[in-house]
């Protein structure tokens, strides 16, 4: 799995700056390992970010930050106690915890709308879920987000999954080669990729999968043992993480990036201006989609209406909104 580990040295970062609790932390770093849920794209940078910008060292945190291959692989690492925190999206929570009894919880929502999109060419447009019947759809994963929101979409519409092909096309803008080829008529993908292909000037057509499965985006999961065991590494872990996003809202992304490809291998780093309008358009009609006083926060409105999708399409029996998440340990580093 590509990993890229942090190592401090006593110089780095401005040591000088921390506090004293920080300072003594820093002495006996907690080691820990974190997962994005594919690879180390753009749309993950506030994690890379946070190892980068010197955040979890802050914090007393040594991070070792890997790259996933899927949701499904995050979040059998994070059962099986290989990383102590993964970025997921909350479809995928929500299904494992109905299929197994892992007992996985939301910490923080950073994505509180999806981030997965519909798209095809403008001149063979699929303008509906209607539309996919018969047609070839491209998933960043099996098993992972794309595939359990195409599905809720079917049935959401009436259409057999049987009836509708998949084949993986990952999540960058290649996918639309796929298109072009005739292998796929349309794909789902993330909003970096829908970024990316409009700085290309592509034609296509674009509609967001909250349109029939509104729910929560990406947020913070981890177990609920490990959260009893050490609850005030999770505080550092998401002070460490807020302090990442509020520098990418409020400062030029370019020298973030740089500074993040010293340690990890980011696609589409020749395009600034691209992944610029990747982190403002997640960050306006994705990270604070419920208002500033939201950011990070996990919203029960949201997390009712996932819930209530996924048990109208028969994808979970659970009643409780409430035993996905908790806004614990965010509410406390907010304060901190």
């Amino acid at each position: 799995m590509p990993t890229r580990r942090l190592v401090l040295k006593s110089a780095l970062a401005g040591a000088s700056m921390l506090s004293a609790p920080a300072l003594l932390r820093a002495q006996g770093k907690d080691k820990i390992t974190l997962l994005t849920p594919f690879a180390f794209g753009p749309n993950f940078i506030e994690m890379m970010n946070a190892v980068s910008g010197g955040f979890f060292a802050k914090e007393g945190l040594d991070v070792d930050l890997q790259a996933g291959r899927g949701g499904s692989q995050a979040l059998q690492q994070l059962i099986a106690g290989k990383t102590a925190l993964i970025r997921i999206s909350s479809i995928e929570q929500m299904r494992a915890m109905a299929a197994s009894p892992a007992n996985l919880v939301c910490i923080s929502t950073l994505y509180q709308s999806s981030t997965f999109h519909m798209v095809s060419p403008k001149d063979k447009p699929i303008k509906s879920a209607e539309d996919l019947k018969g047609k070839t759809v491209g998933l960043v994963s099996v098993g992972g987000s794309t595939e359990i929101f195409l599905d809720l979409m079917l049935h959401k519409v009436g259409i057999a999954p049987s009836e509708v092909k998949r084949e993986v096309s990952g999540d960058t803008p290649a996918a639309l080669q796929f298109v072009k080829a005739g292998r796929i008529d349309c794909f789902i993908c993330s909003i970096n990729v829908v970024v990316a292909l409009r700085e290309m000037g592509s034609p296509i057509e674009v509609w967001s999968t909250d349109r029939y499965a509104p729910m929560p985006g990406q947020g913070y999961a981890a177990t609920r043992d490990a959260l009893e065991k050490n609850p005030d590494q999770f505080v550092r872990i998401l002070r460490a993480l807020k302090g990442s996003v509020d520098e990418l809202i409020t400062q030029p992304t370019g020298p973030i990036f740089d500074r993040a490809a010293k340690m990890f291998e980011i696609a589409r780093l020749d395009n600034k201006q691209e992944l610029a309008a990747i982190v403002k358009t997640s960050a306006d009609e994705l990270w604070l989609s419920q208002g500033r006083d939201n950011l990070m926060r996990n919203v029960p409105k949201l997390w009712a209406e996932g819930l209530e999708t996924l048990r109208a399409s028969n994808m979970s029996k659970e009643t409780n909104p409430e035993v996905f998440y908790t806004n614990t340990y965010i509410d406390q580093a907010l304060k901190s």
